[in-house]
């Protein structure tokens, strides 16, 4: 497995200085990824956090509610 560290980059908007954590294999690979990140795709707003080792059913439970909120009509989404 690669041993990627957190790099820590700042930047300024809106009078207000931000930090951004990547993780990456070296400050080159850092400095990589955050150029990519102009090319980055909105996926949504973040409502959560869940652990990576839920329990079967968890996962399960959880695929279920998305793929039923999926084939939901736009205007029956909560």
């Amino acid at each position: 497995m690669n041993d990627y560290r957190k790099y820590l980059f700042t930047y300024r908007h809106d009078g207000a200085e931000w930090g951004l954590e990547i993780q990456a294999e070296s400050p080159e690979d850092a400095k990589a990824r955050v150029a990519k990140i102009a090319y980055a795709t909105y996926e949504g707003e973040v409502k959560a956090k869940l652990p990576a080792k839920l329990s079967l059913l968890w996962r399960l439970g959880i695929f279920a509610r998305n793929s039923i909120k999926a084939l939901l009509p736009a205007y029956l989404k909560i």
